[in-house]
């Protein structure tokens, strides 16, 4: 299996539009956070891409993390996901929620993917020197859960925040070791 991490660019927008259909009517959750729904044109895609460029950079509000964001694609060019690294934690959402988001596009779930970006993006962690990684995930979520805990995640707790009614699992990273 062959995976690798692209930068949003336009010439995904077909292929996005693609996959978020699909997403929607799975009726499954969508993440990580910079999925939504497809894009009516082609320069809302665009302002897509701009905002995750300017996150990247640190151009966010002070309540939100610079982070880094990718498009998964497969073996045959495909787009099967995505995936995002929050740079730092800030307010109490994101320290439950964590360094990491991804998501795999519900017809190609079960097949390893979800592994292949978490460790993939262990090592963009890495590579930023963060260290100490957290991912959260909702306890319904097995799956996500199940591929956080074969990745080496250590469970630490589960918590209810406001807002949300299902627990969340939280699990940490050393990536010094």
């Amino acid at each position: 299996m062959a995976l690798y991490l692209a930068k949003p660019d336009l010439v995904y927008f077909e292929q996005y539009n693609e996959m978020m259909k699909e997403w929607c009517e799975s009726g499954t959750q969508i993440a990580p956070w910079f999925l939504d729904s497809p894009f009516e044109t082609i320069e809302e895609f665009e302002k897509l891409i701009r905002r995750l460029n300017d996150c990247e950079h640190g151009i966010v509000d002070k309540r939100f993390s610079a982070t880094t964001s990718f498009f998964v694609i497969n073996e045959t060019r495909r787009l099967i996901g995505a995936t995002s690294l929050r740079h730092y934690l800030t307010c109490e959402g994101f320290k439950t929620w964590g360094h990491i988001g991804y998501g795999i596009r519900p017809s190609n779930r079960r097949k390893g993917y979800a592994t292949e970006v978490l460790k993939m993006m262990l090592q963009e962690a890495k590579a930023k020197k963060i260290f100490k990684v957290l991912l959260g995930v909702h306890e319904s979520n097995v799956g996500s859960w199940k591929t956080i805990e074969k990745c080496g995640g250590v469970l630490e707790n589960t918590v209810i925040v406001d807002g949300d009614e299902e627990p969340i699992r939280r699990y940490w990273f050393n990536l010094l070791n």
